[in-house]
């Protein structure tokens, strides 16, 4: 039997502005199924058709030399910010439809909306939530209807199986990274011959914008010796110069941060990485030692500098803590990337403004700014499904601010911010014009795709 793994390409025609959900990451849940797939001696390959820019005709004609083809729809692979313009993906099934027999969807649309996707695209079979083990179920030929976790046509009716237990991470082999080229990887702020890790699943917290259905709610991790052959791998067979390890909350577990610091400072290691966390989730003393084992980026998640917003989103953290938290990493010489997000339930311009100064105020070397998207199965869409037009994933919810003033808030957001005397000036003080190019490249990127749009 051979499989396919396909990323399809985000949109037709490149868009060289769509940035926002297309960065150029690979794949990590094809890497982690191939790896699974091979244990049971199946042939498998991944088309990464963004990353190689290849189109829906070319990759129809790749397909079809397949006996299975399994697609996300995910332009970011995994749960992380799913692309809400599935035009391009739909096209992509569409053309496979021509030349494939059975094709599989997975991804977070089909999970949190598989009967309205299965409808739309008529593929085999929408794989729900955690993919891994459902593809295996399914290369290993076992009927559709004993198969946990799937939504599928039978004799013109849909037929859901039920929800599939959630996987145990120490079961999960090495990624399958010698299946792509690492050298065409690359994150903007790090640096290039990228990899993506990921140590846990899940996440403690219940923030109420947070899509988390693909991973569920519980909290799970690998082994720390488990991972650590990991990051080994990543840097001694395949060449990997930057790493994101993209737990959700990676310094949660503050055991396996010290061990995998700890480890990479021994082995002398020359990886460079980042991560995403709390902060209210790290110290200076752990900051310090991940910095000195090359971790250059933390990423935090800030959302808002209003107080009232603030109380409504159920992250459990205040705005001290946050203080707290960039203070700490700017002392352990580390960079911070800051997500703000605009068009929260019951926001307003001015809480947005707020929001901005706020920004203004933590002053982390990379700010992003992005309107807020009610995506199904969370909090927040439920709160304003009732003011939504009833599109299977609405782009934003416009109850209290219109749209364009959602667009244009978050244009000033980046302008107010990157554009400022002093923050410029700090990077020549720093002497970091690295740093400088990259925020420049941060900000223009954004400001090609609003103009692009």
């Amino acid at each position: 039997m051979k499989v396919l793994l396909l990323k399809p390409c985000w949109n037709y025609p490149i868009d060289p502005g769509d940035s926002t959900y297309n960065r150029n990451w690979p794949p990590l849940a094809l890497l982690n199924i191939a790896s699974l797939l091979r244990q049971i001696n199946v042939e498998v390959s991944i088309l990464d058709a963004g990353t190689d820019k290849t189109g829906v005709e070319e990759v129809a004609e790749i397909a079809q030399t397949f006996d299975q083809v399994f697609i996300t729809s995910a332009s970011l692979d995994r749960w992380q910010c799913p692309n809400l313009n599935l035009e391009p993906f739909i096209k992509t099934v569409f053309h496979l439809k021509n030349v494939c027999s059975s094709i599989y969807l997975m991804g977070t649309h089909g999970s949190v909306r598989s009967r309205e996707v299965l409808e739309k695209t008529g593929v085999s079979a929408i794989i729900r939530n955690e993919p891994e083990m459902t593809v295996v179920d399914i290369c290993k030929g076992i009927p559709l209807d004993k198969i946990a976790g799937l939504t599928f046509y039978r004799d013109g009716e849909i037929i859901e199986t039920p929800d599939r237990e959630l996987m145990d991470m120490r079961k999960l082999p090495v990624p399958a990274y010698d299946l792509i080229d690492i050298s065409k990887y690359q994150y903007e702020v790090l640096g290039d011959r990228f990899a993506l890790l990921e140590a846990s699943r899940g996440c403690p917290f219940d923030c109420m914008f947070c899509v988390k259905n693909m991973y569920g709610k519980g909290f799970r991790k690998k082994t720390i010796d488990q991972f650590i052959r990991e990051i080994d791998y990543i840097v001694d067979e395949v060449g990997a110069k930057t790493a994101y390890f993209i737990d959700l909350e990676f310094t949660v577990n503050h055991k396996l941060a010290e061990a995998i610091s700890r480890h990479l400072i021994d082995r002398g290691c020359p990886l460079s990485w980042c991560v995403q966390t709390r902060a209210d989730s790290v110290d200076e003393p752990l900051l310090k030692l991940m910095r000195e084992a090359g971790c250059k980026i933390v990423h935090f998640g800030v959302e808002t500098g209003s107080e009232k917003i603030r109380q409504t989103l159920n992250k459990g953290i205040t705005f001290k803590q946050i203080e707290d938290g960039l203070s700490a990493a700017r002392e352990a010489g580390m960079q911070s990337v800051c997500f703000f997000m605009f068009g929260l339930p019951g926001e307003t311009l001015q809480d947005m403004e707020e929001t901005i100064r706020f920004a203004r105020k933590l002053n982390p070397t990379y700010a992003s700014f992005h309107i807020a998207l009610p995506y199904p199965g969370t909090e927040f869409h439920r709160i304003v499904a009732h003011d939504l037009a009833g599109d299977l994933f609405p782009k934003a919810y416009t109850g209290v601010v219109p749209y364009d003033d959602l667009e244009r808030i978050t244009m000033k957001a980046f302008r107010s911010f990157y554009l400022r005397p002093g923050y410029i000036l700090g990077r020549f003080k720093d002497w970091d014009l690295l740093t400088f190019y990259n925020q420049t490249r941060f900000f223009l990127s954004y400001l090609k795709h609003r103009l692009w749009t």
